[in-house]
């Protein structure tokens, strides 16, 4: 068996997205990297999310969608345990680099893949029942 990096299988698993080139380090961090991974997780995400709903709130799926979207809007925002389920599988399935460049970054990354991590949730909440 051949020798393989642990950076080239978590590059190699990601799904490759025709996205228009961006601007700007962060920009270009966020489509090279976060939204392909953000994809890669998709069920991963949901998984996590509809954990979360069982555990907190139970009559989640008698809410109107409105107050479903607000919960889980609130809680990407307030809830340090929901946060960690959308951060960090986006976080642990970065090479060694990307995750240097992450971590200098790591207040705005966080606050991008938390908000594009809801959005992908927000659009699938039918598969959250």
């Amino acid at each position: 068996m051949e020798n393989v990096s642990r950076d080239d299988v978590v590059v190699s698993i990601r799904p490759k997205l025709d996205l228009v080139a961006a601007s700007g380090n962060i920009e270009e961090f966020q489509n090279e990297v976060l939204r392909p991974i953000l994809k890669f997780q998709n069920d991963f995400l949901l998984i996590a999310t509809k954990h979360y709903i069982g555990k907190y709130h139970k009559s989640f799926n008698a809410l109107k969608k409105t107050n479903q979207e607000s919960i889980l809007v609130q809680a990407s925002k307030q809830d340090p345990e929901f946060k960690a389920f959308t951060v960090w599988p986006i976080i642990g399935l970065m090479s060694s680099s990307e995750f240097a460049f992450y971590y200098q970054h790591r207040s705005e990354l966080n606050k991008r893949i938390s908000a594009m991590g809801i959005q992908r949730v927000l659009s699938q909440l039918e598969r959250l029942y």
